[in-house]
């Protein structure tokens, strides 16, 4: 069947642009006869209007229309307000000639809305949702495996620990290290620590953990590792923040009677960092970790008023707590 109307929608944004950029390339579709209109900003009418127009010298042409919020359980407040009665319409008799795609950034259509229920009778709609850590897995092996490497389990493991957080930096870093790997047979956990780039939140969480286990040469090689991969040291600062932060709000919920495993479905964290985050709060004083924030809220105002170096204030942050 000849594909009219495209609906692509979830969470895992970065998969839905690949697979739209896949169906432009599968039509040949040139830049006259392709078209994208932001939701956000423009009329869905516009983008029909367009849909119905022939193609420029050419048998076929793509109308995108991006950030169909309006589609979405909760859509953001002010955005434009869309008569939907036009798709609806467009969906009883789409034009031969075109392609209409429509994207929705979120995990499910709200399925109160009767055009909907039409898309899903009239429409192909494809789910982009966030891979899990296997399914992750599963795709790292066989990139690794169609390139005709092998890889250890334990190097494995580290890759996904560094990328799992993220579709599109596991991509990134997957072309990276295949790459890096051309002419070799296997990749060894320390082709991975060399090559790949880890996840600045757990960076920044390692520092934190290392200050309060007073491991301040830790703490001050992880830094570095950050200032070499060229992060800004104010943004490093913010996440340190965050974390203190955390850390007090982790403590009350402690005090209140909370779990470990509330901690973990409250912050959306892996088992793992739940425990982490726990045993930091219970480790560390009130009194310190208000100590810690001022402390570093006043390294905040002295870099931005030019009175420090930024790079430098974190690294004194480090050293003297």
């Amino acid at each position: 069947m000849d594909e009219k109307v495209l609906i692509f929608y979830g969470e895992d944004t970065f998969y839905m642009n690949n697979k739209i950029r896949q169906t432009v390339k599968k039509h040949d579709v040139d830049n006259y006869n392709l078209t994208t209109y932001d939701m956000e900003e423009t009329q869905l009418s516009d983008a029909i209007n367009d849909a119905k127009t022939i193609p420029f010298l050419s048998e076929k042409k793509i109308v995108i229309c991006k950030n169909a919020k309006f589609l979405c359980p909760k859509p953001p407040k002010n955005m434009p307000s869309h008569s939907l009665d036009y798709l609806k319409e467009y969906l009883e008799n789409p034009t031969d000639e075109s392609l209409l795609i429509i994207s929705a950034p979120c995990a499910k259509l709200d399925q109160r809305l009767k055009i909907v229920k039409t898309l899903k009778e009239k429409a192909t709609l494809t789910e982009c949702r966030l891979k899990g850590p296997q399914d992750l897995k599963n795709w790292a092996r066989r990139q690794i495996a169609q390139s005709g490497l092998s890889i250890d389990s334990d190097a494995l493991d580290e890759f996904m620990k560094r990328v799992s957080h993220s579709t599109e930096f596991a991509f990134l870093e997957m072309r990276k290290l295949l790459l890096y790997a051309e002419g070799e047979k296997n990749i060894d956990r320390a082709m991975i620590e060399m090559v790949i780039t880890k996840n600045i939140e757990d960076n920044v969480f390692d520092i934190t953990k290392a200050i309060l286990d007073r491991n301040h040469e830790h703490a001050l090689r992880v830094y570095q590792d950050l200032i070499t991969y060229r992060e800004d040291p104010l943004k490093i600062l913010g996440i340190i923040v965050s974390k203190y932060r955390e850390m007090a709000h982790v403590k009350k919920l402690l005090e209140k009677g909370y779990s470990q495993d509330d901690v973990q479905r409250h912050y959306n964290v892996k088992s793992g960092r739940a425990y982490f985050m726990v045993q930091n709060a219970k480790s560390v004083p009130m009194d310190t970790i208000e100590e810690h924030l001022i402390h570093l809220e006043r390294l905040d105002k002295a870099i931005k008023t030019g009175r420090i170096d930024k790079k430098m204030a974190i690294e004194l942050f480090i050293l003297n707590t």
